[in-house]
């Protein structure tokens, strides 16, 4: 049986993976009341919009929601160690990698590590985790001389995502600048410009949004 399992782990580490991460957060879900609370929640486009949405939608805290709750922060949690996974499987290795991915896996917080403490912050984590990680993909074929599989889509849709996490969670936009700065280093103009694009895009969109639906965004620029 052990071999089997060994050898199933070795043919497919990812799906092995992502079973193990599942059944560790249904056990969570179900039987840990305290899974997905944070003791603070910060004040942010996105949450702004979250509370439209409450209002609209009369939702309230009940128990139905609460497990609710748990679910959407397993799923997102879950999308989380995946990207974790593909980051580290492009500068280690699948073998390095798998057993990384083992540690937000396991972390019941997941994926604080005693620093995100917050919903904001841990709803805008795998935004930038995911933008980063296009990002880094473009870098490792032009390392292998790959070129003719780099396209400008790429790094818009990379900021995109590290715009959406900007209006998740307002102290990643150091993580944003950060990401930029590298690529200026690397002399990758083309890739900051189309970055640069597709942050921009996403903010406004979702400032857009705020005002279509009557919320003053100015109100949840707090840092």
């Amino acid at each position: 049986m052990f071999q089997k399992i060994k050898h199933f782990k070795e043919l497919h580490p990812f799906t092995t993976l992502m079973l193990i991460a599942i059944v560790v957060r249904i056990i969570a879900v179900i039987f840990v009341p305290g899974f997905g609370s944070h003791r603070e929640q910060h004040s942010t486009l996105f949450i702004g919009f979250l509370d439209k949405m409450k209002v609209w939608l009369s939702i309230g805290e009940t128990q139905g929601m609460k497990l609710l709750s748990r679910s959407l922060y397993a799923l997102v949690s879950l999308f989380t160690v995946s990207i974790i996974y593909r980051i580290c499987d492009l500068t280690v290795g699948k073998q390095n990698a798998w057993l990384l991915a083992l540690i937000p896996i396991f972390s019941i917080i997941m994926p604080s590590f005693g620093i995100v403490e917050n919903a904001s912050a841990f709803l805008g984590l795998p935004l930038l985790l995911y933008g980063a990680n296009v990002i880094l993909r473009q870098e490792v074929l032009i390392k292998n001389n790959l070129s003719d599989n780099v396209h400008r889509s790429s790094f818009i849709i990379a900021g995109l995502m590290l715009g959406l996490g900007i209006c998740f969670w307002y102290e990643s936009v150091f993580v944003a600048f950060g990401i930029l700065l590298i690529l200026c280093l690397k002399r990758r103009f083309n890739g900051v410009l189309m970055t640069s694009i597709g942050i921009v895009l996403s903010i406004a969109f979702v400032w857009l949004l705020l005002l279509l639906l009557n919320v003053d965004p100015l109100k949840y620029i707090v840092l």
